[in-house]
């Protein structure tokens, strides 16, 4: 049962807790700065990226290269801005001669200077190169404006003769460039990207087509593109979101390295990066360096036009061994890189929807499972543990895959880009901890001042711990078990009360009633009740004891042993006549659970069995015994003890023959010296009295009691076999005594 509540309990934590990280992560993900940290530690796995793409090992080739406008560049004009569009009509005739595919030119043309043109017909001279190159792309910003972002085409002298234009979104300058465009809602369709558009010519693609086809179908179809990214909104389409003219559709940048020419050679995993002052003389003498080549033109040395990205201020190793800074990443590269992930069909691939709830709710079960079943300090090493593995594991999916197992595939897990989320996971680890732990503490604790109340008199406090802690093992409500019972009565109470001080008397009994209920409480028993000097307990309820029986008759021989000493220390003070205490005890079915009324109600046991122990254990008198076990008990018990057998009886009401025992001592104890000699006497007159051999059966039971003059059963036998002898018992007796007296 509490297996089931607790289940129910870590099943509806965990999904709380989920659903709380969820919100705090994806819904208020900005708000709670969990956004910027899965950004943060999204920037960290990109710093991890393998060196190829396509193998994992060596030394990446790629068909974009890039022509920056460096220092040299600027160094050699006479003005700075705007760079002279001769030169960069230089660089269009010159990387068009050798070959290139497709070019783009990564500066913004919005206007025409006529006054520069007097000098050196800087933009006649560009137009005419981009149209006899025939493969010139432009650059068209998405500029935000007081209505929205707006799309700043460039100056129509240029778009005439260019192949086509591209759209660029360039972040805050404090911000971090994490996500390239594919491309821009203008009017009743979409613009493509700066980066799209060269894709598309640089395949043969018509990109218009491309992007029409995406207009309809809701997403723009590129290779391997992720689920998630590439989405068309429905109110663009259908024209019921207006607002979303210049709004972009985004994708993550998964970026090949750090920035070209930080370091004196080019950092593995980046792009090549020609100098605009040098680039027309590899044209025109290493033409294969543009050969078939994607040409980006872009700023490689202003102040203008660069940006963070995930390697800011990251550090690198030069070939001579010193350290160089990783800072701004120019616009041109950041191109390169989006261009390079749709050119290799690779980019970040968000987790999906699926995967990221299965993945969530493993962490969080983990916690609660922990906690749950082994305790809140274990629980707190699950939940570190599930956090470590909440930032492992991403890792190791986002590129530990190719260098630990290259040849493996792994679904979405395989290959490098993969983006498991962090922050959100971990939240909902931690949530569920601390959700199980106040669960714990709260309704469980209550649980448990619940138990410690109700049982606490009545059953050892180790064993109210153990119950406290698997209430699965206490049933409170009526249900039927076996239990081993014990009933216990102190002879010869009732006359010493009429001789003794009322409070002295009260003293004797209560010292009596606590070492008794000691060996009770210390063989695991649950006392029912007290009935003024008499005892009742049992075993098996409310907890399980598998070895009820043992434990009920080792309590009745301790009891035997504690009233020993207790009248050797009460005689010791007086000239008190020793009290003795009679036992019995049985093993059966009852029912067991809480019985009373609404406002008072004790766990208490009822049925055929309790009775017949409380029946045991006056018929001591009878045998002048003062343990009696019956059968039934023996039968159960799994270790071994020394008894005698006594009779077969029914007691009063009941038809049903019960044999019984006097339980002597544990196995290889010792009895009296006198006693152990007349033992094996007693059972030899016991066998000759089950054969009708009455006089036979008397002469024993008299030397029985010859060497023990005051043993009870070698007397009452005696007597019995006297009986016999003078109105013998028919042949076909079952030697069962049916007792009259409870």
């Amino acid at each position: 049962m509490r297996k089931t509540r607790r289940l129910v309990a870590v099943g509806a934590i965990v999904l709380g807790a989920v659903g709380l990280a969820l919100l705090f992560g994806d819904g208020l993900g900005r708000l709670t700065g969990v956004q910027a940290f899965e950004d943060y530690t999204l920037d960290l796995r990109q710093q991890t990226t393998p060196e190829s793409f396509q193998e994992g090992r060596g030394e990446r080739e790629s068909e974009i290269v890039l022509v920056l406008f460096d220092q040299l560049s600027f160094e050699e004009t006479p003005w700075l801005s705007p760079f002279p569009r001769s030169h960069l009509a230089e660089l269009v005739d010159a990387v068009a001669g050798a070959g290139a595919t497709t070019i783009g030119i990564d500066v913004y043309l919005d206007e025409l200077f006529p006054a520069l043109n007097e000098i050196d017909s800087g933009d006649d001279r560009l137009r005419d190169a981009i149209d006899r190159a025939g493969n010139v792309i432009l650059v068209s910003p998405v500029v935000d404006t007081d209505s929205g972002p707006v799309v700043a085409s460039p100056h129509p002298y240029f778009t005439e003769v260019a192949l086509d234009v591209g759209t660029a979104e360039l972040p805050a300058s404090f911000e971090t460039f994490r996500v390239g465009t594919l491309a821009v809602h203008s009017g009743d369709g979409l613009e493509p990207s700066f980066a799209l558009a060269m894709y598309a010519h640089s395949r043969g693609l018509d990109v218009d087509s491309l992007l029409a086809a995406a207009w309809q179908s809701g997403r723009i179809g590129l290779p391997g593109l992720p689920e998630g990214f590439g989405e068309v909104p429905q109110g663009w389409r259908d024209g019921t979101d207006e607002g979303g003219r210049g709004a972009v559709v985004p994708f993550r940048i998964l970026f090949s390295g750090p920035p070209s020419g930080t370091l004196t050679t080019d950092p593995v995993g980046s792009f090549v990066a020609q100098g605009s002052a040098t680039a027309v003389d590899y044209a025109l003498f290493a033409p294969e360096a543009f050969r078939d080549k994607t040409v980006i033109l872009g700023t490689g040395f202003h102040a203008e036009d660069r940006f963070r990205t995930p390697f800011y201020a990251d550090t690198g190793v030069r070939d001579d061994g010193t350290e160089a800074e990783y800072t701004w990443m120019y616009g041109a590269e950041i191109h390169a890189n989006a261009l390079q992930n749709m050119i290799d069909g690779r980019y970040v691939r968000p987790m999906g929807t699926g995967a990221k709830l299965a993945w969530m709710t493993l962490l969080a079960s983990l916690v609660g499972g922990v906690v749950f079943w082994w305790g809140t300090a274990l629980g707190a090493l699950g939940a570190a543990f599930a956090i470590s593995l909440a930032w492992v594991v991403p890792f190791w999916a986002w590129a530990g895959s190719v260098y630990l197992m290259p040849s493996v595939e792994l679904g979405s897990f395989s290959g490098v880009g993969a983006w498991v989320p962090i922050g959100t996971p971990a939240l909902g680890a931690l949530f569920t901890y601390v959700g199980s732990v106040a669960y714990v503490a709260i309704i469980e604790g209550r649980e448990k001042r619940f138990i410690k109340g109700a049982f606490g008199k009545y059953l050892s406090p180790d064993v109210v711990a153990e119950i406290s802690e698997d209430p699965s093992a206490l049933t409170l409500g009526g249900e039927k078990r076996p239990l081993s019972l014990l009933f216990s009565d102190l002879s010869g109470f009732t006359e010493l009360s009429e001789e003794m001080d009322a409070q002295d008397l009260i003293t004797l009994l209560n010292e009596y009633l606590n070492v008794m209920t000691q060996v009770v409480f210390h063989e695991g028993g649950y006392l029912d009740k007290y009935i003024g000097d008499a005892i009742m307990a049992f075993w098996n309820a409310p907890k399980t004891v598998p070895d009820h029986p043992d434990r009920a008759m080792r309590t009745a021989i301790l009891m035997q042993r504690r009233m020993r000493a207790l009248n050797e220390r009460w005689s010791a003070g007086g000239g008190r006549e020793d009290l003795q205490v009679r036992i019995g005890v049985h093993t059966g079915e009852v029912v067991v659970g809480n019985v009373g009324g609404e406002d008072r109600f004790d766990y208490s046991a009822i049925g055929d069995a309790v009775n017949l122990a409380a029946r045991l254990e006056p018929a001591n008198k009878t045998y002048g015994t003062r343990n009696m076990v019956s059968e039934a008990t023996l039968a159960l018990a799994s270790e071994t003890y020394r008894v005698r057998e006594l009779d077969t009886i029914a007691v009063k009401g009941k038809d049903e023959p019960v044999k019984v025992f006097e339980l002597l001592e544990m196995e290889g104890v010792e009895l009296d010296p006198a006693k152990e000699r007349m033992l094996p006497i007693y059972e030899e007159g016991m066998a000759l009295y089950k054969e009708h051999d009455w006089a036979e059966a008397k002469r024993r039971f008299e030397a029985a009691v010859e060497v023990c003059p005051e043993d009870g059963p070698s007397l009452l036998y005696v007597e019995r076999c006297a009986e016999n002898l003078a109105a013998p018992p028919p042949p076909d007796w079952d030697f069962v005594v049916r007792r009259t007296e409870k």
